[in-house]
């Protein structure tokens, strides 16, 4: 997406939530029941009430996810590569002999290839 085309979203989204404000400016009638005045928000303004928390409720609770998620896979990988480093570094004595094996085979193909030479 553009940065015009997202400039232009935002906007209409802020205009959208002050419209969605302004009415809560506008007077509704009040219900009396046993001498006391009755004024919830309901009908309409209940509703856009609803959907701007609603939406407001999504956008961080999928914010906070996102970041618990990323986080909790950050650490994974940490522990991840301390366990297989401490692992590897745990079985490096294991290839001595090995290293000692290749140390002499390098060192009779080298001489051999002197020979030949």
């Amino acid at each position: 997406m553009k940065t015009n085309n997202r400039n232009i979203f935002i906007a209409i989204a802020i205009i959208l939530s002050l419209l969605f404000i302004s009415y809560l400016s506008i007077d509704a009638s009040h219900i009396v029941i046993d001498g006391e005045e009755i004024g919830d928000f309901g009908g309409f303004t209940g509703f856009l009430i609803a959907c701007v928390v609603g939406f407001c409720a999504l956008f961080f609770a999928l914010s906070i996810t996102g970041i618990v998620l990323a986080v909790v896979a950050l650490v994974l990988v940490v522990v991840l590569g301390a366990v297989l480093g401490s692992f590897a570094l745990a079985l490096l004595p294991l290839l001595i002999p090995f290293l000692i094996l290749y140390g002499l085979f390098a060192l009779i193909t080298r001489n051999s290839r002197k020979k030949v030479a």
